[in-house]
């Protein structure tokens, strides 16, 4: 059984954002709609990496 991760994501053609899955084949699919209300049905998950807490900015 394929596992599924929950993301933020936007929309490929309008950079809406949206809460996502995506699968482990890496197909990503918005959550509670099927596409953007511009009509995309392509979305990419924002990457960024976990906050660090002890981080220093100098």
């Amino acid at each position: 059984m394929a596992s599924k991760t929950r993301a933020a994501g936007t929309c490929a053609k309008c950079g809406n954002v949206f809460a996502v899955r995506q699968s482990d084949g890496g197909a990503i699919e918005p959550i509670g709609v099927r596409q953007c209300s511009c009509g995309g049905t392509s979305f990419e998950v924002l990457e960024s990496a976990p906050a660090d807490p002890y981080a220093t900015t100098e």
